[in-house]
């Protein structure tokens, strides 16, 4: 190695040091107050900033002096304009297209009052009375989707789907797979097996009687299937469902389940297909990089570096997830603490940004299309030969 490649080590590894003691410091000061696991998110985050805008550009620089960057190809032009990528280079340069995994974007599609942190300030009851939010957001969604020709899945809350049918066929229509998001958003690990089995029979014939087809997915309110409720599994298997998605294997007071498997796993005796939420598996813990609020709080570069490590390690579709409310800026005031603040409205007006970025740079499809190699033969036939109209079942959706 000559000696200016050595002087750029030395000082990449000068700011590794400094960017820990900072992580550490932050971890210690934010991490329990907004429920973020041990490591602390907010100071991996820093580190992932500091990383990309520090120690890369200066690998790179070495490199470009090590080796010429060869010319660039010409172009086509249209109506005498370059068309070049806006960042410089095609988005499936890094890696040969064969060689990428389609990973599974999906979208819980609840209203910015449906959260578990908004429950803190808006109760159930208070549901109806509240000003809605989910077309607006939904639409932009959906633009921004159609712009960039991806597909996701749609995980449909019960109350959501009885109130916006017209919503519900439109994402349908649309081209994206319709999946369960529970009936009116209670954890699972608040209820019994009962309870879960006829809430979730509901809230599948709500919305199957809306699209007219049967549906396949569940994902539980707050990733709430945690150790002690795997009954959840039998009771989705016996409804037909063929995958579950509510399982977040991170250190987390609300829905932690980190000793979980990090790919995905057969559950129900075979029956069904659990894929949990993407992680990065940093210094022996899973960093959760599964979109969500992590994408809206952190700097963009660790969702894309934890993204490109998963590519690498796991070599098989990431899970990831966001909601509507979280492009929408212009929500109404909730009276939350302050973390509750954090984690329900900060980063709203830069994550449609991040979500193109995200968009642009890795590839994604609904959940059966990227897992179609491990759901080819899973799913059940629907309970009812024919599906009940939409009139008879809006009734047990509050």
């Amino acid at each position: 190695m000559n000696h200016e490649g050595s002087s750029v080590l030395g000082k990449s590894a000068v700011i590794l040091v400094i960017v820990a003691i900072v992580a550490i410091a932050l971890n210690l000061a934010f991490a329990h107050s907004l429920h973020f696991e041990s490591l602390g998110l907010f100071g991996f985050g820093l580190f992932c900033l500091f990383y990309a805008g520090a120690i890369s550009p200066l690998s790179r620089h070495t490199h470009a002096k090590a080796k010429p960057v060869p010319a660039t190809p010409a172009r086509k032009t249209l109506l005498g304009l370059s068309i070049i990528d806006r960042q410089g280079l095609s988005h499936k340069q890094p890696f040969e297209p064969s060689a990428r995994p389609c990973h599974a974007l999906t979208v819980d599609l609840e209203d910015y009052f449906h959260t578990e942190v908004a429950s803190q300030g808006i109760s159930f009851s208070d549901w109806e009375h509240q000003p809605s939010r989910i077309e607006p957001s939904t639409h932009r969604l959906l633009d921004l989707l159609d712009r960039n020709r991806t597909h996701a899945t749609f995980f449909v809350l019960g109350w959501v789907a009885r109130r916006y049918p017209r919503l519900i066929r439109e994402i349908h229509h649309r081209g994206h797979e319709i999946a369960c998001h529970s009936l009116d958003h209670q954890r699972v690990n608040r209820m019994t097996p009962t309870q879960f089995y006829e809430s979730t029979a509901n809230a599948k014939d709500l919305i199957e009687s809306i699209v007219q087809e049967p549906i396949f997915g569940y994902r539980a309110p707050c990733f709430s299937i945690t150790p002690g409720c795997e009954w959840a599994f039998d009771a989705l298997a016996k409804l037909g469902f063929s995958y579950d998605s509510s399982v977040h294997p991170v250190h987390h007071p609300t829905y932690g389940n980190p000793n979980a498997p990090r790919s995905a796993y057969p559950v129900a005796n075979d029956q069904l297909m659990e894929f949990p939420i993407a992680t990065w598996k940093v210094a022996g813990h899973n960093l959760s990089v599964g979109g969500g609020a992590y994408l809206r709080l952190l700097p963009f570069q660790y969702i894309q570096r934890g993204l490109a490590s998963w590519e690498k390690d796991m070599q098989s579709p990431a899970m990831l997830y966001l909601h509507p409310w979280e492009i929408d800026p212009y929500q109404p005031y909730i009276p939350l603490s302050f973390q509750s603040t954090v984690r329900q409205t900060w980063g709203t007006s830069m994550m449609e940004d991040k979500l193109q970025r995200l968009l642009h740079q890795f590839r994604f499809a609904p959940v059966r299309v990227a897992h179609k190699g491990v759901l080819q033969d899973k799913g059940c036939s629907p309970r009812k030969s024919t599906f009940q109209t939409e009139k008879a079942v809006t009734q047990v959706a509050g």
